[in-house]
């Protein structure tokens, strides 16, 4: 008679995926990792009028947070800006004595080999008449993707069905491996 194990159920937590979908933003507030990344550089400031860009970001920053961290969303005439700002592994990286630099440079490299709709150069996301790309990030996060007012529907779908549930697993995966490794 073959022992076997009792099933293990995963609960995966899917309404940050349905809020996301469904447009339903909230507001979010400046992450303590990017605080700590600031207190880090010196000669900047966090707070008053001479405040640094991530703080001007977040004073009426609305987005959709997940267990790994949030995407911030910003809207222009053209285009909608998704910053996806990995807070668990930044926190983790700033533990490590790495900055958010080495965490961008990592997840940027790892989905330029498993993305095709990745770009370095500015000018083709300037000027898209439709799509999306993935960039390096902005000061934010780890990385950005820019999508033409006119395919919000369906780059919200492709993030929800496929870069979310297939690519940031792994990704996210492999970043804290080679915080691992790297120690």
């Amino acid at each position: 008679m073959i022992k076997s194990k009792p099933a293990t159920l995963t609960l995966i937590d899917t309404q940050p995926l349905r809020q996301f979908k469904a447009r339903d933003k909230q507001r979010l507030g400046l992450p303590e990792c990017i605080r700590e990344e600031l207190s880090l550089t010196p000669g900047l400031t966090v707070n008053g009028p001479n405040a640094l860009l991530p703080m001007q970001h977040y004073q009426n920053s609305e987005g959709f947070e997940f267990a790994w961290g949030h995407i911030l969303e910003r809207r222009t005439e053209q285009y909608i800006v998704w910053d996806f700002c990995l807070n668990s592994l930044l926190t983790q990286y700033l533990g490590a004595g790495k900055r958010l630099n080495d965490l961008q440079r990592s997840a940027y490299h790892y989905l330029e080999h498993n993305i095709a709709c990745t770009t370095r150069d500015i000018v083709p996301v300037l000027s898209m008449q439709e799509g999306w790309k993935i960039m390096p990030s902005s000061t934010l996060g780890a990385f950005t993707l820019v999508i033409h007012f006119t395919q919000e529907t369906d780059a919200r779908a492709w993030v929800a069905y496929d870069l979310l549930t297939l690519v940031m697993p792994p990704l996210i995966e492999a970043l804290q491996r080679e915080i691992k490794v790297r120690r």
